[in-house]
């Protein structure tokens, strides 16, 4: 399990148990590939580890049986809902928490993508996390804390992980069976996000979320109200595609803002960020952002597509 850039999660966690204070919750925030599932896991085995050294030794049981999967005192929760978490899957965990390790001090529950818990299965959880039994650990991964009910964030220590250094990713891309050439291409679309990038060179499918990106951003940056309609028309098909795509727009006008104070545009279309932030002034940006919230609200609560992917483009049509 290879950790690129994240020393101050591991760090924290690391310090907490050596001083015997650590937390009963962890919330790992970060957007999509950036790594929070592998931290969450070496998180967990930090916790489990028997030399309770604030790093995994590697050659305890715990950390053998941790590797081969086989665990007894680590659960993995997976969805059973279409869009996320339902709240008998979150009931399992209320009942068998109580229940005292198999193995060693400590119980982790992981529960990746927790911000696709709905409302109802979020309040389960928070009945046990409110007053944990001491054994207990959770561990909860999300994109972003905007999904997560604050009485639940109120009671988890959140982790931003970041992406890697692009000299990191790289190195990760490569030894994942890539060439040089297939990296840097990867890399030039996504930064040092190491997941998205060995995502984007897997999978066909993949690559047609950049390419709409980037449809979308060249028919903002052109200013044509027409060619901006067509192009987001084209994504009333899929409804899941067009979700995806809209997340990733907020995520080039939310760096386009965020280069207006000098920073460094880190998102997929980097250049057009750039481009959008010499254009447009702040308040177009934020009213663009909101506008993209919104839709992308719509298209995952089963809006009308046609009807929400126009009424998106007067808006940005409107400050553009």
């Amino acid at each position: 399990m290879t950790l690129y850039a994240k020393d101050g999660a591991v760090g924290l966690i690391s310090g907490m148990i050596r001083a015997g204070r650590l937390s009963h919750a962890f919330l790992i925030c970060g957007e999509k590939g950036v790594g929070k599932k592998t931290v969450g896991r070496f998180i967990a085995k930090q916790i489990l580890c028997e030399k309770k050294s604030g790093m995994p030794c590697g050659e305890c049981e715990s950390c053998l049986s941790f590797d081969r999967g086989l665990h007894h005192d680590f659960y993995t929760l997976s969805p059973s809902g279409k869009r996320g978490y339902l709240m008998n899957d979150l009931r399992e965990i209320v009942s068998d928490a109580p229940i005292s390790p198999d193995f060693g001090d400590k119980k982790v529950y992981f529960i990746p993508n927790f911000d696709t818990a709905a409302v109802a299965a979020q309040n389960v959880l928070l009945k046990i996390i409110e007053e944990p039994p001491p054994h207990v650990v959770f561990i909860l991964t999300a994109d972003s804390r905007d999904g997560i009910l604050p009485t639940v964030l109120s009671r988890t220590i959140c982790v931003n992980i970041s992406p890697a250094s692009e000299e990191d990713c790289k190195k990760a891309v490569l030894e994942a069976g890539f060439s040089e050439e297939q990296a840097e291409s990867a890399i030039s679309l996504f930064g040092g996000n190491i997941g998205r990038c060995i995502d984007y060179l897997e999978n066909d499918g993949a690559k047609r979320l950049p390419e709409a990106v980037q449809a979308v951003a060249d028919a903002m940056l052109s200013g044509d109200e027409y060619l901006l309609l067509k192009t987001l028309s084209s994504l009333e098909k899929d409804r899941e595609f067009c979700a995806g795509v809209l997340g990733e727009l907020k995520t080039v006008i939310r760096d386009a803002a965020a280069a207006k104070l000098g920073a460094q545009p880190c998102s997929l279309c980097r250049k057009s960020a750039a481009a959008l932030s010499k254009k447009l002034r702040q308040a177009a940006l934020e009213a663009l952002y909101d506008s993209l919230s919104q839709a992308e609200r719509k298209v995952n609560g089963n809006a009308s597509m046609q009807t929400t992917l126009a009424d998106l483009c007067g808006r940005m049509a409107g400050v553009i």
